[in-house]
């Protein structure tokens, strides 16, 4: 994947009473319901892969099942018959866009919480009124995301993936028996603390979570325009590039 191109008019509108809480001594950034904003635009903590030692909030060791040990040893992305999805300019699914390099800006009011990814130009639509789960869609690569509050953490939990995405950019599996948990909790106006926990009986023997503190973008900070199939066309067609093909198992056999 080529590094991001041209700069695009990209407008974020955020919600009014964000100014006034400041103004009144808040740190945080409040909701007109005097929750927490998540809102701006967030740099976060780049992981290639969730194990690797050298970025704090790792996971020291994944407690693969064996069929997840299978899809793990199995997996290469250069092999014909697999192929990349990231390469062939498919979704990136939740994990390896919050564990991304490009940034992400978060629109939020009382009732909905949006992600807006500069990875591939993608959304993310997270009601967070109390509803449920939408049991009309189908499986897809972002999944159903529902968002409730835990005091002034905010818990984003997604269920019905399709199972085609990797957890990060080396590989590790999701099936699409997976649910994951985000929280979000805001600790000054700069910062995020947020956890991504993988509860996934398909591909793991228990869930497992990585820690990570993301830092608000200053001032002026602008999102750019993303086109994934104008960098990488020419590689999917010239064969430099594996296209993907869609798995033929995502969760362990009943």
């Amino acid at each position: 994947m080529r590094p991001r191109i041209a700069r695009a008019l990209f407008a974020v509108f955020f919600v009014s009473s964000l100014a006034s809480a400041q103004d009144a001594g808040d740190a945080i950034p409040r909701l007109p319901d005097g929750k927490p904003s998540m809102a701006g635009f967030w740099g976060q903590v780049r992981r290639a892969d969730v194990t690797d030692s050298r970025i704090p909030g790792y996971v020291e060791e994944l407690p693969f099942s064996e069929w997840g040990l299978e899809q793990w040893e199995n997996y290469d992305r250069t092999d014909p018959e697999q192929g990349d999805y990231a390469g062939s300019c498919m979704p990136f699914g939740i994990s390896r866009t919050v564990f991304g390099p490009q940034p992400i800006a978060i629109v939020q009011d009382d009732d909905h919480l949006v992600f807006l990814a500069e990875q591939n130009s993608w959304f993310h639509m997270v009601p967070t009124d109390g509803r449920g789960y939408d049991p009309e869609l189908p499986p897809s690569w972002w999944g159903d995301s529902v968002g409730r509050w835990d005091g002034d953490t905010l818990i984003v939990e997604t269920r019905n993936l399709n199972g085609y995405a990797k957890v990060d950019t080396i590989g590790h599996p999701i099936s699409s028996l997976a649910t994951i948990i985000q929280t979000f909790e805001r600790v000054d106006a700069e910062t995020i603390e947020h956890t991504y926990t993988l509860d996934d009986p398909g591909a793991y023997t228990e869930p497992w979570t990585v820690r990570n503190t993301w830092r608000h973008h200053p001032p002026g900070f602008r999102m750019m325009e993303y086109s994934c199939m104008e960098n990488n066309l020419t590689g999917l067609t010239g064969g430099t590039l594996i296209p993907w093909k869609r798995p033929t198992e995502t969760r362990p056999p009943d």
